[in-house]
């Protein structure tokens, strides 16, 4: 699927077409609005604009200066809006708010989400972790509000960040065994964790954020050499001193307070807006996840570290309260770093190819992260190109790796009565109670995991009556 299709879906509608006065806007397909536009390098770029609908025009100055903005550097930005609607306690519904989307919209020069694709809304809210700060503008998953209004004229536009190598090159980050950031080894995940000591939320994170990456780089071989790095908003050379004593027991190294020109550019360049912020990059500096913040306070153990968008996921607390509302195909194994390799490279082509195939874009689904995206979502689900099993009707469905003595994992088990042999497949449908698994003994291969997931979806397995889904689950 194309990159634009994913993030948007395959139709927008167009703010500046004919009829628009009447409250009618014309539907246009996603590739050809935005047909010019490239995800990375040169060429015309994609701006995300968040947006409330229920905020006039002469107070969102914001709104005016991106209008401004985008007649005068057009056809290099294209622009898709996404109206939000902002809780101020008023007691609209659905009609005012719809009619608050279409006077928001008519006469804009660009593309909007429609009105009623509430999913694609979501997902893009929770992709650019936008919870405070609209209106916005998001491009290549960077907020751009500063630099807009920095710049309202656009003369370095579209405000590239410079590559994480160059701000940081000669820069001797400091810690127990100071390195600097050329010398960190090229596999490691940089963790770049933003704070200062005069905030008080970050104070209360540093333990948590400690505690978490010591878990993921014992659980995990591939996470052992995982750095964190600081970057400090503190005001003072003796706050900083405590910030970094904060972190000090994950092995943290920090951007030096001498470095005050890395430390004030950083920030820019990998989108944080407030702290504590936590940034996870692959060693090719590539952003992995930008809200680590959130992800880790809904998995504190770092299950899914570093928690990028994937088909696969671990079992955590926030996935059973998904797995009451949706089906879930489930690999059970022992908490060994081989056999999360294993379940991974089976479960994953089964994963992808139902995405795939029934155009649902798995980024925006986090079933490992607690959200608002809780409806149920019915879809004509098929099974692989090669099958010739009939298509049935399905719910919204998961893929989880079940780690052998987690309390998560456990749970499901006792609740479902299943045994605790591994490595054990089984597809668990709470919606409909119904449940079947894999017999014992049976070879777990990419085929058979990949039929396994088809006789489920077709509802041709052998399912057995499953207990209504409970609290206690």
């Amino acid at each position: 699927m194309d990159w634009r299709e994913k993030l948007f879906g395959r139709v927008l509608v167009k703010c500046d077409s004919p009829g628009t006065q009447n409250g009618k806007f014309e539907n246009i397909q996603t590739l050809v609005a935005l047909s010019d536009c490239v995800e990375e390098g040169d060429g015309a770029v994609c701006g995300i604009y968040f947006s409330f609908a229920n905020i006039s025009d002469a107070s969102d100055d914001f709104g005016v200066r991106l209008e401004q903005l985008y007649r005068s550097v057009y056809p290099r930005l294209k622009v898709v809006e996404v109206v939000l609607w902002a809780h101020v306690g008023t007691p609209e519904g659905p009609v005012e708010r719809e009619a608050g989307f279409r006077r928001t919209l008519t006469g804009k020069p660009w593309f909007a989400v429609p009105f009623h694709d509430v999913d694609t809304k979501r997902r893009l809210t929770q992709k650019s972790s936008i919870a405070v700060g609209v209106p916005t503008l998001v491009i290549r998953g960077r907020a751009m509000r500063d630099a807009l209004l920095s710049d309202p004229a656009g003369e370095r536009f579209p405000w590239p960040a410079p590559p994480l190598n160059e701000l940081l090159r000669g820069v001797q980050l400091q810690g127990e065994q100071s390195k600097s950031y050329e010398e960190l080894p090229a596999d490691a995940i940089r963790v770049f964790y933003f704070a200062a000591h005069w905030c008080p939320p970050c104070r209360s994170f540093a333990p948590s954020l400690c505690s978490t990456l010591s878990a993921v780089r014992k659980r995990r071989s591939k996470y052992a050499n995982t750095q964190l790095i600081l970057v400090s908003s503190d005001r003072s050379e003796q706050s900083f001193k405590r910030t970094v004593a904060s972190v000090s027991a994950a092995g943290a190294l920090a951007v030096p307070w001498s470095a005050s020109e890395s430390r004030t550019a950083l920030p820019a360049a990998l989108g944080v807006a407030g702290i504590p912020a936590l940034v996870i990059t692959d060693g090719e500096g590539k952003v992995l996840t930008s809200n680590g913040r959130q992800h880790l306070a809904a998995d504190p153990t770092g299950l899914n570290f570093p928690w990028g968008q994937r088909p696969v996921s671990v079992v955590t607390e926030q996935a059973l309260l998904k797995m009451a509302r949706h089906p879930a195909v489930v690999l059970f194994i022992d908490d060994e770093d081989s056999e999360m390799e294993f379940a991974e490279s089976v479960l994953a082509p089964a994963a992808e190819s139902y995405y795939e195939e029934c155009s649902i874009q798995y980024p925006g689904f986090c079933p490992y992260q607690n959200s608002s995206d809780d409806e149920t979502m019915d879809f004509d689900y098929s099974t692989t190109k090669s099958s010739k099993i009939k298509k049935k009707s399905f719910r919204h469905v998961m893929f989880f790796i079940g780690i052998d003595g987690t309390d998560s994992a456990d749970m499901i088990r006792e609740h479902i009565g299943l045994d605790d042999a591994v490595p054990m497949l089984t597809a668990i449908d709470f919606p409909k109670q119904r449940m079947v698994s894999m017999k014992f003994g049976d070879e777990i291969t990419t085929d058979s995991v990949q039929n396994f997931v088809d006789a489920f979806l077709s509802g041709n397995a052998e399912f057995k009556p499953l207990k209504p889904y409970s609290d206690k689950c």
